[in-house]
């Protein structure tokens, strides 16, 4: 059986299938790290956090944020399942800085208020940084 040298991308949210395509290699946020895959990769099924979707393709280099979900790698094919997923491009710094600043400002009176604020700040983190990193 020959190996393949793709991998196939499918990336699904709620809505709709965003990516059905190959690519040489993809980095996945993992809830407790980074996933690197390439082809050739044994099956796996892990748990996604929140983060830089990359996916690359002859060189070029395309990114997404992510918000948790779940992946599974079998064969040649990537299934991700997340509940956000946007390009790069289309976060606007002005908006992610607004988010993050209301979420600064957010009073937590309880340890589980805490924790959810604690969790918006560091997703409102990660988006500016790839927003201003996708300018």
């Amino acid at each position: 059986m020959a190996a393949s040298k793709n991998l196939q991308i499918v990336l699904v949210t709620p809505e709709t299938t965003l990516l059905n395509e190959p690519v040489d290699s993809i980095r996945l946020p993992m809830f407790d790290g980074q996933l690197g895959i390439y082809p050739m990769r044994s099956p796996a099924v892990g748990r996604l956090g929140a983060g830089e979707l990359r996916l690359v393709q002859g060189g070029t280099t395309r990114s997404y944020y992510i918000d948790g979900g779940f992946v599974q790698v079998k064969g040649p094919v990537v299934s991700v399942l997340t509940n956000r997923a946007v390009t790069a491009e289309s976060l606007s710094t002005k908006a992610v800085e607004d988010e993050l600043q209301a979420a600064k400002v957010r009073v937590a009176k309880t340890d589980d208020e805490f924790a959810a604020k604690a969790a918006e700040l560091a997703k409102a983190r990660k988006r500016l940084a790839l927003a201003k990193r996708g300018k």
